[in-house]
């Protein structure tokens, strides 16, 4: 029987939404929304010394890898056989679990209103971020388990 959740696949499922974590919220790509999503210029960041970076680039990764875990067992429990099926159920995943809560967080801001551009603009790139990154996983997932 095949199995998706080895240790191999986790890590490098992990490893892969770090990759897009790090492009996506770069000056390359949505850096910019992002600050304009946090009501705040690159100027009034908080500076992060060199510890600080390695303690939240470890947290991702763990979180990232219980990610990875879950979309593994589904991927075993629903017995999974071709790349179209795995990033499908991640997108189900995705917009059932993710989306709806980044939804119901946008709509209890403390910032102004729900509506204003500041508020949908840190749901979008935030939601995105995820959608993006589990098709990423997904593919990772199901690729690196044939290895």
């Amino acid at each position: 029987m095949h199995t998706f959740f080895t240790p191999l696949t986790i890590v490098l499922a992990s490893l892969s939404m770090f990759c897009v974590a790090f492009v996506w919220y770069s000056p390359v790509l949505f850096f910019k929304a992002w600050l304009i999503g946090e009501g705040v210029t690159k100027e009034q960041l908080p500076k992060k010394t060199t510890w600080n970076i390695v303690q939240m680039s470890v947290y991702s990764i763990i979180a990232y890898g219980a990610i990875a875990s879950v979309l593994a067992v589904m991927f075993d429990v629903l017995a999974v056989t071709t790349l179209i099926l795995a990033i499908t159920l991640s997108l189900l995943l995705g917009f059932g679990f993710i989306v709806t809560t980044r939804f119901v967080d946008m709509l209890y801001t403390i910032h102004g209103k729900h509506y204003e551009k500041r508020a949908q603009i840190k749901f979008l790139v935030s939601s995105l971020f995820y959608l993006v990154s589990l098709t990423v996983m997904a593919s990772v997932i199901f690729v690196t388990s044939f290895l």
